[in-house]
């Protein structure tokens, strides 16, 4: 079976959310304990299935045991959306599974997709046809 492949919803103009499914971008994560270890940044989509599938979580800057992000870079995570419960009401995602102290064994991810047009843009301005003399 083939991987699906992945966009950030801010790429995806024509996506629509399912009608009631609330969109979680700045909510709350937390974890089993009920402190916050960061912040919904994105969501990424399986385009093809119209599905969320995981939410780009960016990291608290002072979580222990967790290396500060390279200069100009953030800490994030993705988690699936099954591992996730949303509370509508408090616009919090609760993670039972995570807490504060153990988000530090949790593997982090860096955001390597491009969006749409982008390469073809880049080619088009890296072409010699486009250098001014």
């Amino acid at each position: 079976m083939n991987s699906p492949i992945l966009r950030r919803l801010r790429d995806l103009p024509t996506f629509e959310m399912a009608t009631g499914d609330p969109d979680p971008r700045g909510w709350a994560v937390r974890g089993s304990d009920g402190q916050a270890f960061g912040v919904v940044h994105e969501l990424l989509v399986d385009p093809a299935a119209q599905r969320v599938l995981y939410l780009d979580v960016q990291l608290d800057p002072n979580l222990p045991n967790v290396p500060p992000p390279a200069p100009h870079t953030e800490t994030r995570i993705l988690l699936p959306v099954a591992a996730v419960n949303l509370d509508t009401e408090g616009s919090n995602v609760f993670v039972t599974a995570l807490r504060r102290d153990t988000i530090s064994n949790y593997p982090p991810f860096l955001d390597f997709m491009l969006p749409p047009g982008f390469e073809e843009a880049m080619q088009q301005a890296l072409s010699p046809s486009t250098v001014q003399p």
